[in-house]
């Protein structure tokens, strides 16, 4: 994992190793309150608890505002994190130029990618992925 840090929803500073510890979904989603994205966060919102039973963690990552990132938290119930990656450091940092999410393991190796991502069914199939 790159050591990286960005504002998470809260405004609050998030470096990438502060993310380990735990099976981690770190997956990337081109912007807020869109009808794709919309959908993937809806997705992992309403899986949140089966992901928490296998202790894994999920973080969103897009290029918004912290302010985007609070607004669409508040729209959608989101229980989870939203890194706010205004600069791109972490999209440069892991290749990524579209829909993506990485998984990793608790010292943060990357054990899955899916990228391009498409949206139906994905949160089903990160679950399915965690040991």
């Amino acid at each position: 994992m790159p050591a990286l840090s960005v504002l998470d929803d809260n405004g609050n500073p998030v470096a990438t190793a502060d993310l380990l510890g735990a099976p981690l979904v770190l997956y990337f989603y081109p912007k807020d309150d869109t009808p794709g994205c919309t959908s993937q966060a809806s997705q992992f919102r309403d899986m949140y608890a089966e992901f928490q039973r296998k202790n894994a963690r999920i973080v969103g990552v897009s290029r918004d505002s912290v302010e985007s990132h609070q607004r669409f938290k508040k729209k959608l119930s989101i229980p989870f994190t939203l890194l706010a990656d205004t600069e791109s450091q972490l999209y440069k940092a892991f290749g990524v130029n579209a829909r993506t999410t990485f998984l990793f393991d608790e010292g943060g190796r990357i054990t899955k990618v899916w990228p391009k991502v498409k949206v139906d069914e994905h949160a089903e199939d990160v679950l399915a992925s965690l040991p």
